[in-house]
């Protein structure tokens, strides 16, 4: 398995960056890959996301987990292999960290972050973090 993560505090309160969590819409504010992204319906588990990449096509991702305020977890199948996001966002004192977590994983996990571009895929970790702390404050 491959897994980027990282994370930064924001003096702004986990409201403020749930609500761009949350917001589908206002992704391409802060993560580079995403040229656009809905939901089918409501934001809960079992949903489809339709996140469509700057560079490529359409990527549909199930959604598999949401704790309203601090988490959403989404996930995309791909033959021999998934590629997943988990975003987190934690209450710290007056202010908050954000988290993203972007993994690589079943039997063809390595050809597939190959694909994916390891270092793309770190670098597109940091900067989302980094421009949704931006955002927020």
């Amino acid at each position: 398995m491959f897994e980027a993560v990282h994370s930064e505090r924001s003096s702004a309160g986990p409201a403020a960056a749930w609500a761009l969590i949350a917001d589908l819409g206002r992704w391409p504010e802060w993560s580079e890959q995403v040229e656009r992204a809905s939901v089918d319906g409501e934001l809960a588990p079992g949903a489809t996301l339709a996140i469509k990449l700057r560079r490529g096509g359409t990527v549909r991702h199930r959604v598999l987990a949401v704790e309203p305020g601090r988490m959403l977890a989404i996930e995309a199948r791909f033959p021999g292999g998934r590629q997943g996001n988990e975003h987190r966002v934690e209450a710290r004192g007056s202010g908050c960290e954000i988290s993203h977590r972007v993994y690589v994983r079943g039997p063809v996990w390595p050809l597939l972050a190959l694909l994916f571009g390891r270092k793309r895929m770190r670098r597109t970790v940091t900067r989302s973090v980094g421009r949704l702390r931006e955002l927020v404050e």
